[in-house]
């Protein structure tokens, strides 16, 4: 079976370079600016758009969301990451838990589909992680924390013990979410914030963005 990365962005060399951590080379990469047809990343080439993985009957092949995400205060930036994984997996194309090699995993932590954890990056006991989840490098997810679908836990964060993150909610680089806190959907927690009580949904922990 063949896995296609769909985005050409700085992100999808991220995940090209788990999968061939773990001996998985990607057949292709797609994007929907025509003129990078051609192009390369991460050693794949890209070989067409979106709608060429429309024609490909969803059994015969598997996905990886190489789109990333840019928050601000007011937007986690996750919409597009969001819409391109629900356009595909709503047409039944499959997209596998993508993990690092070097990433520690807890046996009984449990990744929802498309579900991506990067290098040395790791997922402690009882942890569940959501359906096109990102837990980018070094990131730390610990024991019973929640991490809803969509949601982007940023390189070097820490979730401490018990943390409950809503969909599509953005927890920055270096930040620390104290434990039992809980952050509503589509929160922004900006980098290098310490989190130490409970953020609505929408809303901003932070004093600036990173």
């Amino acid at each position: 079976m063949k896995l296609i990365v769909l985005c050409a962005g700085g992100h999808a060399r991220v995940i090209i370079e788990a999968l061939l951590s773990r001996g998985i080379r990607p057949a292709a990469v797609v994007d929907r600016d025509a003129a990078r047809l051609g192009e390369a990343v991460g050693g794949i080439r890209i070989t067409g758009s979106d709608d060429d993985v429309n024609k490909m009957a969803a059994e015969q092949v598997e996905l990886a969301n190489g789109l990333g995400n840019r928050a601000s205060r007011t937007d986690s930036g996750l919409s597009g990451r969001r819409a391109l994984f629900d356009r595909f997996a709503g047409l039944d194309y499959r997209f596998p838990v993508i993990t690092h090699v070097s990433a520690v995993i807890a046996s009984d932590a449990q990744l929802g589909a498309g579900a991506q954890v990067m290098a040395g990056a790791v997922i402690q006991p009882a942890a569940r992680i959501g359906r096109n989840a990102l837990v980018n490098t070094r990131a730390v997810v610990e024991h019973d924390c929640i991490v809803g679908n969509h949601a982007h836990i940023a390189p070097g964060a820490v979730l401490c013990g018990g943390v409950s993150i809503g969909e599509s909610v953005h927890v920055g680089a270096g930040a620390v979410v104290l434990v039992g806190v809980k952050v509503g959907a589509g929160a922004v927690v900006a980098a290098g914030a310490v989190v130490k009580k409970d953020v609505a949904a929408g809303g901003f922990a932070g004093n600036a963005l990173g």
